[in-house]
């Protein structure tokens, strides 16, 4: 990742190259958790999830004024965040932390609050991933996504926060993903009746759309690059994302040239594209002072620690009393967990290493802490939780990012979760289990025996 001192000399660099041009679009996913393209030098950023458990409209928005001046910082001008995809599907990882949460009247709220916190220190927002993405546990990255569910369930659910918040929205992105009440064969990027029918006419959006990223696995079986970034400006999108291969832009060009001379898309399309996009340009926001003062640096700390979740039980412990058990959790959970043990590193698969962890608990007669990293998705991972939970009773789950891993593991009395798996939210849940920081989180989904 460049340095913010590299990428602010980058979007100069590229605003110098046509200096009589209105502003560029200079974009960029930064969404907070573990979506974000910078890190060093910027202001630490929270997941939604975490957003989502803090459940502070304040400082949702302080939190957008924050990611805001960061970006405004480095030269940009407009951000692919925030997301409203619902949390739905519990095998989702391409989602997860990512989202506010399961209900959609909240998840507006605290997205709008966040954008109108962007808006207003001068990053335009961009609404994503449309029409939802939550409700499939099929990574787009990889392979083609299908939301197979009744016109109304999409209407009332997943298309809610969206319809909620793009009649005033500048910018959205549109989702690789099937959706079959509208459109049995195009993924929704390269879909009409999508763009024009939920996106326009539903949702009453008359704002920028873009495709995702075109290189995606989930595209692979409709053409070219250049091939799949003219059908969906044909479809209706208004901006055809192309995020590696920059030499497959101007084949693109050409081929959505050689359309509309076979008469296959129509000029007034492409016209009412650059419409849109010389209206979004119009708006954009020139950069600020690398050492302009934050409006608020440590929102994210105090987000991240606000969202800890008492789930169940009484997850406290002394450091010097516990012992920790890594579930594929890496992180350093910093000063409160000074004096901590740790158990010899864990492979649950191995019969031999759940053996030797459970040896080590026992002869150091401290109290258990279970770090879970989606152990909800691995049938031995959890059997090896059951075995240590088993043995010792009082032993504490921590699911460092989506809730799910206490959802799959209720035979554990004491457990809390903490949104991310990051030093940000690792710290305050070793804040919250070893130094008695309030617990106050409310779970942003709904989970079976809370």
């Amino acid at each position: 990742m460049p340095t913010v001192e590299r990428a602010r000399a980058l979007t100069d660099a590229l605003r110098a190259l046509r200096p009589d041009d209105p502003t560029p679009i200079i974009a960029i996913d930064q969404e907070g958790g573990r979506v974000a393209r910078l890190r060093e030098g910027l202001a630490p950023m929270p997941s939604m999830m975490a957003v989502g458990a803090a459940d502070d409209l304040d400082l949702a928005r302080q939190l957008g004024e924050q990611i805001a001046h960061d970006l405004r910082r480095i030269g940009v001008n407009l951000d692919f965040a925030p997301v409203l995809d619902l949390a739905i599907d519990h095998a989702s990882t391409v989602i997860g932390t990512r989202s506010f949460g399961d209900d959609p009247e909240r998840v507006a709220d605290l997205a709008g609050a966040l954008a109108s916190g962007m808006g207003r220190r001068g990053i335009v927002p961009t609404f994503k991933h449309f029409p939802g993405h939550g409700s499939t546990a099929v990574d787009s990255h990889v392979a083609l996504p299908t939301i197979s569910i009744p016109t109304t369930v999409l209407h009332l659910r997943d298309l809610a926060p969206f319809c909620d918040l793009l009649p005033h929205a500048r910018a959205a992105m549109v989702a690789h993903v099937v959706v079959e009440a509208v459109d049995r064969e195009q993924p929704a990027t390269l879909s009409e009746p999508v763009m024009k029918t939920l996106l326009r006419e539903s949702c009453s959006f008359n704002g920028v759309a873009f495709t995702d990223d075109l290189e995606m696995g989930a595209l692979d079986r409709f053409g070219s690059i250049s091939e799949r970034a003219a059908t969906a400006i044909q479809a209706g999108a208004d901006c055809a994302l192309i995020c590696e291969q920059l030499d497959e832009a101007m084949p693109a060009a050409r081929e959505i040239s050689a359309r509309i001379k076979r008469g296959e898309m129509r000029e007034w399309r492409l016209r009412e594209a650059g419409m849109r996009m010389r209206m979004l340009r119009a708006t954009l926001s020139r950069p600020i002072p690398l050492d302009a003062p934050a409006p608020f640096p440590d929102v994210g700390t105090t987000i991240a620690a606000r969202a800890v979740v008492r789930v169940r039980g009484t997850p406290r412990v002394r450091a010097d009393e516990s012992i920790l058990v890594r579930f594929g959790v890496e992180g350093d959970l910093g000063p409160a967990a000074l004096g901590a043990e740790e158990a010899p590193q864990l492979h649950p698969q191995e019969a031999a290493s759940v053996d030797r962890a459970l040896a080590a608990l026992a002869s150091s007669k401290r109290r258990p802490v279970l770090l879970s990293y989606r152990t909800h998705l691995d049938p031995v991972a959890i059997d090896a939780i059951r075995r240590i939970v088993d043995r010792f009773p009082e032993s504490i789950l921590v699911s460092t990012m989506e809730p799910f891993d206490i959802e799959a593991a209720p035979f554990v009395e004491h457990a809390l979760c903490c949104f991310g798996s990051d030093p940000l939210h690792l710290h305050a849940a070793a804040a919250a289990l070893f130094a008695g920081a309030p617990t106050n989180g409310k779970l942003p989904v709904a989970i079976a025996r809370a």
